[in-house]
């Protein structure tokens, strides 16, 4: 359903494309995928993102019907998956390497625990040798090389830049348009980032199921901007099937264990309430763990960044959070399985209550517990989810919708959509009165990093200010 363009996104589109359908070479490349770690690369692939549909290197239509599991011990990369290879469908494991001739260099060849592979992904590859990717029983496997092309199309990994902090050429022309036109132009950009939001949700339920891409979707809200992709990897590593079948005392030592936190916390330094708290993770984590060797080696750790954060923003509180909404899962999804079941009201109403008895005072595992209560999820968190994943997700199965996501306020300061406000209002009151709903500062982040991001004039030769007055026409 997310194929089809809203209105809005449909009108924005064709007036981005047609300002840079010229400067299309000039697009910068992504961030290559050969300089991302083999731990990163493998996130990316199990989100779908690089698609479902290949051609091997001998020619063959490849398509993933089943993304199957994240292999955490030794083998195979992906377990259990299910692969069309010309119209054949096949099930068995899919192996991820940097480079083609790992496969060799690793013996897995001559290793049986990789008989069962059915695709051999892989980055790099030698110009001028082919290397074939066998199996103990000489059997060939189909080789698919990832490509930074293949990543294009999403807008996921594009450098992060800056464009300056000055007013823009832009300034003037929409000085002189009426609000209603600036007004159209924020909404019809801020429609067209929903609806990239909605194709990757849709595109991660291709792969994985609704109710995963949800709940890898609110991980991510709560990762905040530092820790969103090892919250993704964490739901990746413990998918939502297995957590649900978990105990509530056995999925919280699952994400605290898997996450590298339960280890990385020296027992003799915590406070007395703090180790009565980690004897219970512990106890259920000795039993799970050998489940996840795999995770434990150093190159497979998960990366958190914790430097720079707000004490209410540390990924181990934002753990106990993720706990919490498992605990209410069904009551927290059901509105999210049907654009028609949505109630705004019930679903804020669903997450108030969730509670957590340590983590409602405190910060962090080392931390002394806080003097009040605190809430595991407070209003600008409830409203990021929101913005990044419900209406996203359900604004283009149910149109009605997109005049609640006008109604939203926006979120905490953000330092890009006041630069990206300086450029194209300067000190003008426009720019404070198009920062104030939620959907304002989208509109303000798809045109700076639409325009002002592609343009590497210093402004002089973006078209942005001359189009303009095609959209005021």
């Amino acid at each position: 359903m997310s194929a089809v363009l809203l209105p809005l996104a449909e009108r924005y589109l064709a007036f981005h494309g047609e300002v840079f359908s010229s400067l299309e070479e000039k697009l910068p490349p992504l961030n290559g995928i050969s300089t991302m770690a083999e731990m990163d690369l493998q996130s990316l692939w199990y989100a779908g993102e690089f698609g479902g549909h290949f051609t091997s290197t001998d020619g063959q239509n490849v398509v993933i019907k089943d993304w199957g599991i994240w292999n955490a011990s030794a083998g195979p990369d992906f377990r259990q998956c299910v692969v069309e290879v010309d119209g054949q469908r096949i099930k068995g494991d899919i192996e991820l390497d940097p480079d083609l001739r790992d496969w060799e260099r690793h013996a897995h060849g001559a290793n049986p625990d990789y008989d069962n592979v059915v695709l051999h992904l892989f980055l790099q590859q030698p110009e001028s040798e082919r290397y074939f990717t066998r199996t103990v029983t000489h059997r060939a496997v189909p080789q698919v090389k990832l490509t930074d092309d293949l990543l294009l199309n999403t807008g996921l990994q594009r450098p992060s830049r800056q464009a300056a902090a000055r007013l823009g050429r832009c300034a003037a022309p929409l000085a002189e348009m009426s609000t209603s036109a600036v007004r159209s132009l924020l909404e019809s950009a801020a429609q067209y980032r929903l609806q990239r939001k909605s194709q990757r949700l849709h595109q991660w339920s291709a792969a994985h199921g609704r109710e995963q891409a949800i709940f890898q979707a609110m991980a991510q809200a709560l990762g905040y901007r530092q820790n969103t992709v090892p919250f993704l990897m964490l739901t990746q590593r413990l998918p939502l099937k297995r957590l649900l079948k978990a105990s509530v005392r056995e999925r919280e030592a699952l994400l605290f264990g898997v996450s590298g936190f339960l280890e990385s916390v020296v027992f003799d330094e915590t406070r007395e309430d703090t180790r009565g708290y980690l004897r219970g993770l512990w106890e259920n984590w000795w039993r799970l763990r050998d489940e996840f060797s795999r995770w434990h080696q150093p190159t497979q750790r998960l990366r958190w960044r914790v430097a720079g954060s707000r004490p209410g923003n540390h990924p181990q509180r934002r753990l106990a959070t993720l706990a919490a909404i498992l605990d209410q899962w069904s009551l927290i999804a059901a509105p999210l399985r049907e654009a028609t079941r949505w109630s705004a009201q019930a679903w804020k109403a669903s997450l108030e209550p969730l509670i957590h008895p340590y983590w409602d005072q405190h910060y962090t595992l080392l931390a002394e517990p806080a003097a009040k209560p605190i809430a595991l999820l407070g209003k600008t968190r409830v409203q990021e989810i929101l913005a990044n994943v419900v209406y996203p997700l359900l604004v283009p199965e149910r149109g009605a919708l997109w005049h609640e996501y006008l109604d939203l306020p926006a979120l905490l300061d953000n330092e890009k959509v006041k630069r990206a406000a300086l450029r194209l209002f300067g000190l003008s009151p426009l720019a404070k009165d198009f920062q104030r709903k939620l959907h304002h500062q989208q509109g303000l982040l798809q045109l700076y990093e639409d325009f002002c991001l592609e343009d590497d004039s210093g402004c002089e030769d973006c078209p942005f200010p001359e189009r303009l007055a095609q959209w005021r026409a």
